[in-house]
């Protein structure tokens, strides 16, 4: 009778066993499922009246004029002086060129986004932008670290990697990289995707995540999709673009993946979190670089918004980009991102 008793034990211990690994493997697999979000509200009045007036007065030649301007620069746009009140700020040199921090003032978390500005490779820092990174810091509490790399057409690619590669490794001996994270909007989302690559290709430790905000993913702009696109941009002039990406890409190949990101490799790169929205030049690479993660089996998190304009994040004062917002402050605090 024991010896019957101890053979149903068994078997019942091993079901069990069986069945909690089972229950863990399940856990796993819906864990490690990307996120894809369809915001498909229609756009707000204001956001309406934004794309309106872009139409009207955005000039879509201003990359050409500006690259035909002999010993063009731009430089960074001033940190308004109520920031120096609410946060800490503090500036260094690297390569001669500025780097920004902006930490709370209290109760500061360990996490550190290093922030890469967008502006075509042509257009340095500019009043959003700190506007847009005041709101980051508040919301998430981290120190934002933001490098006013070279641009063209003084510099190229390699000069701004050249000063990265010094300021990341900074970075990782003062922070544990797992509580670094990449953020770039528009070319800054570009060039923060193609560093993590050439992170990967030096052999270096990788951020935790990387968060893309309209990111310019190829500057060869030849997807075919983008004609069709480019009719629904209010902003963006995807023939200036391609002026722009040349500069920036000097004697080499547009096509080089440390330029163009979506010709570099996936694999071994941190979680990818891409905020797209439909009325964006930029959204057929977006869509591409999410299909080309899914067929290699690699998570991307996806977030497309309906009729959205080109960085519409980075305008505070909008619904969609408080709900953007939202999603980005979960990301950056590892939880659940609410749908």
């Amino acid at each position: 009778m024991s010896v019957h008793i101890n053979k149903t034990w068994n078997k019942l211990s091993i079901f069990l066993l069986l069945l909690i690994f089972c229950l863990n493997m399940q856990a796993q697999v819906q864990g490690s499922k990307s996120i894809t979000y369809i915001h498909q509200e229609k756009p707000t009045l204001l956001a309406r009246n934004i794309k309106a007036g872009a139409r009207l007065f955005v000039p879509k030649n201003s990359i050409k004029n500006k690259l035909g301007k002999d010993n063009f620069v731009s430089t960074a746009a001033t940190i308004p002086k109520k920031y120096y009140k609410e946060f800490q700020i503090d500036i260094c040199k690297i390569d001669n060129r500025n780097v920004y921090k902006i930490s709370p003032k209290e109760n500061a978390t360990d996490k550190i986004i290093l922030y890469f500005h967008g502006g075509g490779y042509i257009n340095n820092i500019f009043t959003g932008h700190w506007h847009f990174i005041a709101k980051l810091v508040r919301s998430t509490s981290c120190s934002v670290v933001i490098p006013d790399y070279p641009l063209a057409p003084a510099s190229t690619y390699i000069d701004a990697y050249r000063m990265l590669d010094k300021l990341y490794k900074v970075l990782v001996s003062e922070t544990d990289s797992q509580n670094i994270i990449y953020m770039g909007d528009s070319a800054g989302g570009g060039l923060a995707l193609a560093f993590a690559q050439k992170n990967h290709v030096d052999g270096l430790i990788q951020p935790s995540q990387i968060i893309l905000i309209s990111p310019w993913l190829d500057v060869s702009m030849t997807n075919p999709e983008i004609e069709a696109a480019q009719k629904k941009d209010p902003i963006l002039n995807s023939k200036t673009l391609v002026l722009a990406g040349k500069a920036w890409s000097g004697n080499s190949e547009v096509k080089n993946c440390l330029i163009s990101p979506i010709n570099g490799n996936l694999q071994g790169l941190p979680l990818i979190s891409i905020f797209i929205g439909t009325h964006d030049v930029l959204y057929p690479d977006c869509k591409k670089i999410k299909s080309m993660a899914d067929a290699q089996n690699i998570k991307v998190n996806y977030f497309e918004y309906n009729k959205m304009f080109h960085v519409w994040v980075l305008f505070p004062f909008l619904k969609e980009a408080g709900f953007a917002m939202d999603q980005i402050e979960q990301l950056v605090a590892d939880e659940d991102v609410k749908m």
